[in-house]
């Protein structure tokens, strides 16, 4: 597999440069050895999606490509320790209310979060938010998301601050990436997996059922592409998807219900 690295900041990239040894390629702006890749965007979902499209139209075999964004986050003071890493298992983009679902298919030892992507960094209202907060993980994951499956995104955010700082200066970046970066070492080598790669995997039979159960519990469009991505990637690591039928044996009698029936749908799949 291909990894290609995402971070906002020069000194977020600094410390899996060095780690991976990576070099600068001057024409496509990436810093590059053998399979790994990264890309540093700048800060905010408009510099993220304007570096991004700068990349979209290489000879990239996004076929064969894992996305690694690392960065700093804002945490939740209640629920996070400051320095230490997070997987994102949800990502809220505040601005358009979107959210994206990174499918984690492969098991690692890291705590999940949510987190919220907002427009201006936050410093003083951190009431408002639970889990983390960055300002470049919805544009990533809407940016490529036609190109990589959601099970090939991988948001990894360390702790750097509780939404209360007031002088950005003071947090030594890169030595919080650097002291995570044995964690992301494992990642890469944990999603190293040629299963991950795109290929078909479901039977017409089974593409029909999953149709099926669309129709009858009245999913969305978008759980609808949920359902017949994560079907497939249990397969992949699995077996049968017919354990499906369990879950689908009623009609839900309202939104509420089919939603809290999808979540556990959701959850088995990718368990």
């Amino acid at each position: 597999m291909n990894f290609l690295f995402l971070t906002a900041l020069k000194v977020e990239a600094t410390p899996i440069i060095k780690g991976f040894n990576l070099e600068k390629d001057l024409k496509t702006q990436l810093f590059i050895n053998n399979n790994i890749s990264l890309l540093i965007t700048g800060v905010g979902k408009h510099k993220t999606k304007f570096r991004l499209k700068s990349i979209i139209d290489l000879k990239i075999n996004w076929d064969e490509t894992i996305i690694i964004n690392v960065g700093i986050a804002g945490g939740e003071k209640n629920k996070t320790n400051i320095g230490s890493i997070y997987l994102i298992n949800k990502i809220i983009d505040e601005e358009t209310g979107k959210i994206f679902f990174p499918d984690i298919l492969i098991k690692n030892n890291l705590k999940e979060i949510s987190l919220t992507t907002v427009i201006n960094s936050v410093s003083d209202d951190s009431f408002n938010y639970t889990g983390l907060v960055d300002m470049e993980a919805s544009a990533i994951f809407e940016s490529l998301s036609s190109y990589i499956p959601c099970h090939r995104f991988i948001f990894l955010k360390i702790v750097s601050d509780y939404m209360d700082i007031k002088d950005w200066k003071s947090i030594n970046v890169c030595s919080l990436i650097h002291e995570q970066i044995e964690n992301i070492l494992k990642i890469v080598n944990y999603y190293n997996n040629k299963n991950l790669s795109n290929r078909i995997i479901l039977e017409k039979s089974e593409i029909k059922l999953l149709k099926k159960y669309s129709k009858k519990f009245q999913l969305t469009k978008t759980q609808s592409l949920q359902l017949t991505r994560l079907s497939e990637n249990y397969k992949k690591n699995n077996a049968e998807i017919n354990v499906l039928k369990n879950y689908f044996k009623r009609s839900p009698t309202s939104k509420q219900e089919r939603n809290k029936v999808f979540d556990k749908i959701r959850q088995y799949l990718s368990s």
